[in-house]
């Protein structure tokens, strides 16, 4: 009964501090659509967002500018996640590039998950396709999205190493500070809201 309560305390308080979390920072919802000037805004937010992903990372790692310029294409997203006791959640939101085109698809991520863990972080995730499979594969399900979190492992100085040869990913912390070792799939999807 104790172990119960236990449960259904550390849930209830992810719960809370998920709601808690800044709106901004979530993936969309069922809001009313977004009007044409609010869609323009948003799109320039989400390249300001990946821009400013990229300029973290290659200050973290200088090497890394000339694998995302070589690339076939590559995606940056700002991810918001929450670790409490035995439950982990994330949500964010970014834009993909193909380098070939120059053209932005804009997407959203969410994950679901568990393991021991606490704390609150916010993020930058990139990914880097190596082939144009890769890329495509990635934005191919459209609204259904894509799971690539089950292929990943966590590894350390903003590199996460990934079990797919065509896909590098980098992540670069922005703020928090969670300690955690969890696991669950993270489904990334084109945004309809900003088609």
């Amino acid at each position: 009964m104790r172990t119960m309560t236990r449960i259904l305390a550390a849930t209830a308080v992810a719960t809370a501090a998920w709601a808690g979390m800044p709106p901004a920072a979530w993936a969309q919802d069922d809001a009313a659509p977004l009007t044409a000037e609010d869609k323009e805004a948003e799109r320039q937010a989400r390249l300001k967002l990946a821009d400013t992903g990229l300029q973290k990372l290659y200050k973290l790692k200088p090497d890394a500018q000339a694998v995302v310029e070589k690339a076939v294409g590559y995606a940056v997203f700002q991810v918001d996640s929450i670790y409490a006791v035995l439950v982990v959640g994330q949500q964010g939101k970014g834009v993909l590039f193909d380098n070939a085109t120059k053209q932005p698809t804009y997407m959203i991520s969410a994950r679901v998950g568990t393991g021991p863990g606490i704390g609150w972080q916010k993020t930058y995730q990139i990914f880097v396709f190596k082939a144009k499979e890769a890329l495509e594969q990635f934005v191919a399900v459209g609204d259904a999205g894509a799971d690539v979190g089950a292929s990943v492992s966590a590894g350390t100085d903003g590199y996460v190493r990934s079990f797919n040869p065509y896909i590098e990913i980098y992540q670069v912390p922005e703020s928090g500070m969670a300690v955690q070792a969890s696991w669950g799939g993270t489904v990334y999807s084109v945004d309809t809201k900003l088609k």
